[in-house]
């Protein structure tokens, strides 16, 4: 008996401990940062597979991060066009500075800047992407108006993004642990966390009221599969991603408790499913700027 506590608790303390993780912004954390296996990538394929690639064009790629889809953007478009990426993240712009010399690339420039105040001048871009950027705009229309103003007359933008939807399976149980937990009065600001990805119409919005057309839409959808949720709530990438969102919604006083339960039940799930299996809504917008 005294063995089978000791497994429980040692099991419990283990199921838990991804609560305490905490993301540190140093060069040796970036060295190794890569965000292309679990999320990015899948984004960048939607974007290559639409994106029409032109000649003699500037193109800025804003929220460019660590240099993906940049650099592989700044290669298939070749030298006869000039790749700006725009993030404010410094550590992720070394290593990306890193990136443009190991790969030899002569038509990249990073900016480490804001999206809200982009340092380049009026009409200077012929094309704006954005790969899963704009999940990270805290004032959207601030974006849209500083990417209406550098865009080249009939400019375009295009952005990949996931929409509201996405992880359906895993949300569906936590706010069944909210239920059981008799915390109930968290459910509408957990709807709010899943519904402010927005959809197709909410996208559409922001570049019509912003001065945009949009010329062309694709939507699609992936499905991420993890062997049980043990093993997603400790990914190093959802940890950083997410895990804070999610902490910040239950009471600091509840959340061993929830989250322990929350495990257990995602992993009684991905027994019964033999897996548990994600889905992942995609969206390619395309738009063209518009004079006012």
């Amino acid at each position: 008996m005294q063995q089978d506590s000791y497994l429980d608790q040692h099991q419990f303390i283990h199921m838990i401990e991804y609560l305490d993780f905490q993301f540190h912004d140093t060069p040796e954390s970036i060295s190794t940062f890569d965000e292309l296996p679990l999320w990015s990538a899948s984004f960048g394929l939607l974007l290559f597979k639409h994106l029409e690639l032109k000649p003699n064009i500037s193109v800025l790629d804003i929220g460019s991060g660590a240099g993906f889809p940049l650099m592989e953007l700044a290669a298939r478009l070749g030298n006869s066009c000039m790749c700006y990426g725009l993030d404010p993240w410094i550590h992720a712009n070394q290593r990306a500075q890193q990136k443009i010399i190991n790969y030899q690339l002569t038509n990249v420039k990073l900016i480490a800047a804001s999206a809200e105040k982009i340092p380049l001048a009026d009409s200077s871009i012929d094309l704006i992407v954005s790969n899963l950027g704009i999940n990270n705009f805290e004032h959207p229309d601030l974006v849209f108006t500083e990417c209406h103003r550098v865009l080249k007359s009939n400019g375009r933008i295009v952005l990949t993004t996931n929409i509201s939807g996405h992880w359906k399976e895993f949300y569906d149980l936590f706010e069944q642990v909210l239920i059981e937990k008799n915390l109930l009065s968290i459910i509408p600001e957990l709807h709010q966390h899943i519904e402010h990805r927005g959809n197709l119409d909410s996208i559409c919005s922001l570049f019509t009221n912003n001065g945009f057309s949009v010329t062309r839409h694709f939507e699609e959808s992936f499905e991420m599969h993890f062997l049980n949720g043990s093993a997603f709530l400790n990914h190093y990438f959802i940890k950083l991603g997410w895990l804070d969102s999610w902490r910040q919604l239950i009471p600091e006083t509840e959340r061993i408790t929830f989250f322990t339960a929350l495990e257990l039940l995602l992993n009684e799930y991905s027994e019964l499913q033999h897996g548990l299996k994600l889905t992942v809504p995609m969206l390619y917008i395309e738009g063209i700027k518009r004079e006012y």
